[in-house]
């Protein structure tokens, strides 16, 4: 295919001409770049106020684990203390309707080790 005549040199569009125009553009993108290091500095504290936030919640949700693993601790020994008084209640009880009934102890221990 043969080649196209013409000039592959075009002239190119969209370039600053004068040296006015240059010092308008570095202060305009000057002036874009401080408002985008002012941006990036807000957001950097914010990320900085969130983490100390965050640190905080941590700390209150570790010890807010800890109360309620005490607490737990606390009510299982509270039922099994109150499953034994259940239990040694009911034993004396027992044992009083089995002496009142007219067993001797020797025979109520007899009982009790089988």
């Amino acid at each position: 295919m043969p080649r196209p005549k013409g000039s592959k040199n075009k002239p190119k569009t969209g370039k600053l001409s004068s040296a006015a125009d240059y010092v308008a553009a570095i202060e305009a993108k000057a002036a874009e770049k401080a408002q985008l290091e002012q941006n990036i500095s807000e957001t950097l504290d914010q990320i900085n106020a969130l983490k100390a936030q965050l640190k905080a919640n941590r700390a209150a949700l570790k010890a807010t684990d800890n109360a309620i693993a005490k607490l737990e601790t606390k009510k299982v020994n509270a039922e099994a203390k109150a499953a034994l008084d259940a239990q040694k209640t009911e034993l004396d009880s027992t044992v009083q309707k089995l002496l009142t009934e007219g067993m001797t102890m020797d025979q109520i221990i007899g009982k009790l080790n089988q």
